[in-house]
C-alpha cells in the first residue's frame, strides 16, 4: 500500500524500497510460491520498468530541453479488492477462506460444544 502511494507521486525509488521490503516479508512469512509473493514480484518488475521509463525522459528534458518527447507516466489503479484487502489487513480484519469440508468440521464443532454446555 506504501509503495503505491509513493508510485502515485511518481516517487519509484522510494516505491520500489517499500515494495522490496514487502516482497522479502511475504517471501519469507509465505514462500515464493504463494500468490501475494507473486503479485509482490510483478509489482516490483512494473515499478522498475516506471522507473526505468522516468529516468529515461529525465535524461532526454536534459539532452534536448524543451524540445524532448515526453511519454507520459503510467499509473496503475489498485483493483477494488486489492485495496479492501488491505484496509481490512490495516485493521486487523482476516479472512481465512474455508473448504466445504472445513465448514462442516466446523459446524459439528459448534453443535458438539452447544451440547456439552446444556448438559
Amino acid at each position: 500500500l506504501v509503495a503505491r502511494v509513493y508510485e502515485s507521486k511518481a516517487e519509484f525509488r522510494s516505491a520500489l524500497q517499500h515494495e522490496k521490503e514487502g516482497y522479502t516479508i511475504y517471501k519469507n512469512q509465505l514462500g515464493e510460491h504463494h500468490e501475494k509473493t507473486k503479485e509482490s514480484s510483478e509489482y516490483l518488475k512494473y515499478l522498475t520498468q516506471q522507473a526505468v521509463a522516468l529516468q529515461r525522459t529525465m535524461n532526454e528534458i536534459y539532452k534536448n530541453g524543451s524540445n524532448a518527447n515526453i511519454m507520459p507516466l503510467k499509473f496503475t489503479a489498485p483493483s477494488m479488492t486489492s485495496v479492501l484487502e488491505q484496509l481490512n489487513i490495516i485493521n486487523g480484519i482476516l479472512f481465512i477462506p474455508l473448504s466445504q469440508k472445513d465448514l462442516e468440521n466446523l459446524k459439528a464443532e459448534v453443535q458438539r460444544r452447544q451440547q456439552l454446555q446444556e448438559s
